[in-house]
């Protein structure tokens, strides 16, 4: 595992590269973190969300040099939003051979020549990589309603997608930096992001969610927690606490 530098790629596992960036969010004075992940198996690698236009360059310059010429086999867009799935045709066309999954119950209609590399998965199917089988997970706080989180058993990450995400602080040198190497994240800058992204949790109780995701914990019992809009989460016992009450409504 690769020691932060203050900038994206990081080596957040072996075989687990964490790319993307950080942009202006909508609280000024804060960024948010626009993240993609690329899982490499033995035979097979997934790239998990397919990073924001604004870091294309970026997000190609990493993955080919952590590919190290093997190809791209699969491209995960946990849901369809722009910072999720913004650039899955150019992947598509990138690397000619990789198939889109997930849940792509609407993509045949955004990129309907593109049809025939589509598979679409639900919650409780698994994908081989070769010395792993990637899981989809049914999400418990979701953004959208074809979104579909990721759990790998070999490094055991959690990808959330939108989960456990916040807005940070506009601090030079911590783009890459896990959850136990900066401040914790304040609950009203959580609240507000999940209020614009999630929508749904300014309108409604969320105990059961909590004990759903409670009970998924428990389950996979995950060494890290990898959000798209958040640092990743390498203590989420003691953060846990922090995320549902980030994901509670604003006072």
């Amino acid at each position: 595992m690769d020691k932060a530098t203050g900038t994206l790629p990081r080596l957040i596992a072996p075989g687990c590269l964490w790319t993307g960036g950080c942009m202006a969010a909508s609280v000024s004075g804060m960024l948010a973190h626009y993240s993609c992940f690329l899982l490499m198996g033995s035979q097979r690698s997934i790239l998990i969300d397919t990073g924001h236009p604004a870091h294309a360059e970026q997000v190609e310059r990493d993955v080919v040099a952590a590919l190290a010429g093997r190809p791209l086999d699969y491209i995960f867009p946990t849901h369809a939003e722009l910072p999720h799935s913004g650039l899955l045709e150019r992947w598509l066309s990138r690397w000619p051979e990789a198939v889109a999954v997930g849940d792509l119950r609407d993509w045949p209609l955004y990129l309907p020549h593109l049809t025939d590399r589509m598979r679409h998965v639900e919650g409780g199917e698994t994908l081989d990589l070769g010395d792993r089988h990637f899981l989809f997970v049914p999400p418990v706080w979701r953004d959208l309603p074809d979104t579909l989180w990721g759990f790998d058993p070999v490094t055991r990450i959690l990808f959330l997608s939108d989960a456990c995400a916040c807005f940070h602080p506009h601090t030079p040198g911590q783009s890459d930096h896990f959850s136990s190497e900066v401040a914790a994240p304040e609950v009203a800058l959580m609240q507000d992001f999940n209020s614009k992204a999630l929508h749904w949790p300014r309108f409604t109780d969320n105990a059961e969610g909590n004990a759903a995701m409670d009970a998924l914990l428990a389950r996979l019992d995950p060494a890290m927690l990898a959000s798209a809009h958040g640092a990743v989460v390498d203590n989420w016992r003691d953060m846990l606490p922090l995320f549902k009450a980030g994901m509670a409504r604003a006072a």
